[in-house]
């Protein structure tokens, strides 16, 4: 079955470097790590604590909703961090 909560990628808050095949499973290693391009951290201890609540928060919710039938998700969305630790959604799509 699919994963209901996929997050992936890396992207400097500061310069235009991103790199999209960066797994979450992977961010670990990303932890204040420079920028290739500019040295700012890429991924901040608190924007990696955010990403760790809300896949627990994700999850909790799932547990209290019905199975879903499909392996299709049924809400696609887009978050951006700025080093904060805040969450801001930037694009958010309903099936």
């Amino acid at each position: 079955m699919k994963s209901i909560l996929e997050i992936n990628g890396i992207k400097c808050d500061n310069c235009e470097y991103r790199d999209d095949s960066v797994q979450m499973e992977d961010y670990h290693a990303w932890l204040d790590k420079p920028c290739p391009l500019c040295g700012e951290k890429l991924l901040t201890r608190d924007d990696y604590e955010m990403v760790e609540k809300l896949c627990a928060t994700v999850k909790t919710e799932n547990e209290k909703l019905p199975i879903n039938n499909t392996d299709e998700p049924r809400v696609t969305a887009t978050f951006e961090m700025n080093g904060s630790g805040n969450i801001k959604i930037k694009d958010i799509e309903y099936d």
